[in-house]
């Protein structure tokens, strides 16, 4: 009889066990373990958004485009980049999952395609962003971007019921105040606009502001404990290796724009030129090498980055760009 009980007591405590993990959702999981982590979720027709949970509570919304998450607590729920292009359907994704309210409002950054439906949130939300985002939101003076009415210089941990994101600043990178949102519970990290899971980076690196710190990025994201990566663009989620081979990417193409510039000289092109117009010889002179540099990225890319061609040519101009004028000479520390 004690044997039984036992037993019955087990099984039951096995059960509650059971119950109190929750799975990931099967995108999020088949991103997690590598399986079947390239292909995107649908985005139901007549909603024009999905919202899934990806796990304990902390929840993902995509149109398919653009991508972002919130964390739902037992006091409110907290919302991460209201996004334009899901405006008042980033509510409604919310309302499906939870009655609570939304209590706090966390922008990566200032760009407007990722805050810019802030507006639409309610008023009484605390609004959080590092203080480099306030002070351009500040001077931007847009009503689709309040500015936040709490900042923090490098790391904030933001618990609300039983729910916890900390937010770090680790320096510049795709811009100045853009955050890494990090949900340990879940080991969930949320970095906007430096990788593309599955994709080659937008045009010029994602409109980067420097370079450098674009690269450091990718080795500070490695540093958290995450198997999800939720990176605001393309139509999936991303993983550990995501964030590896757009590092592998970048680095590739920093060695290939160097190679490029040592190949071939300013001063020597216009001797060979002979032309009078050097602004305009700049240009070609710009266009060649990005030739150079296209030309053997393109191969070992194509296959591994969707859209290469579309987007290789920008980022070598970039790269070279930043060659140029930003970085110090040598392969990158990071």
């Amino acid at each position: 009889m004690k044997k039984q009980r036992l037993g019955l007591w087990a099984a039951a405590a096995l059960g509650v066990a059971m119950f109190a993990v929750t799975p990931f959702n099967t995108s999020a999981q088949n991103v997690a373990t590598g399986k079947g982590g390239t292909e995107a979720p649908a985005i139901p027709q007549d909603k024009g958004y999905l919202v899934e949970e990806i796990r304990d509570g902390l929840y993902w919304v995509t149109d398919g485009e653009y991508n972002t998450m919130f964390l739902s607590s037992s006091q409110g729920v907290i919302a991460v980049d209201p996004l334009p292009t899901l405006g008042a359907n980033y509510l409604k994704a919310i309302a499906e999952v939870t009655d609570k309210p939304v209590t706090h409002v966390v922008y990566s950054h200032e760009h407007t395609d990722h805050i810019g439906a802030a507006y639409l949130f309610p008023s009484n939300a605390t609004i959080i962003a590092q203080k480099e985002t306030a002070r351009i939101l500040a001077r931007r003076y847009d009503p689709r971007r309040p500015v936040p009415t709490v900042t923090f210089d490098e790391t904030y941990r933001l618990t609300v019921g039983d729910q916890t994101l900390a937010l770090d600043y680790k320096g510049v990178n795709h811009e100045t105040g853009n955050i890494f949102i990090y949900a340990p519970r879940q080991k969930v990290l949320m970095l906007v606009d430096v990788i593309y899971p599955g994709f080659m980076p937008y045009k010029n690196l994602g409109i980067v502001e420097d370079v450098q710190g674009y690269m450091k990025a990718h080795t500070d994201a490695l540093s958290y404990d995450f198997d999800i990566l939720v990176a605001g663009h393309v139509n999936r989620l991303g993983s550990r290796k995501d964030v590896e081979l757009s590092l592998e990417f970048v680095q590739d193409l920093q060695a290939v724009a160097a190679t490029s510039l040592r190949s071939l000289e300013f001063s020597s092109y216009t001797k060979a030129s002979g032309a009078k117009d050097r602004w305009n010889l700049h240009n070609e002179y710009e266009k060649l090498l990005v030739d150079k540099c296209y030309s053997q990225l393109f191969p070992r890319w194509d296959k591994r980055l969707a859209d290469t061609e579309t987007y290789l040519r920008d980022n070598c101009w970039v790269m070279i760009e930043a060659l140029t004028v930003q970085l110090p000479p040598g392969p990158s520390p990071h």
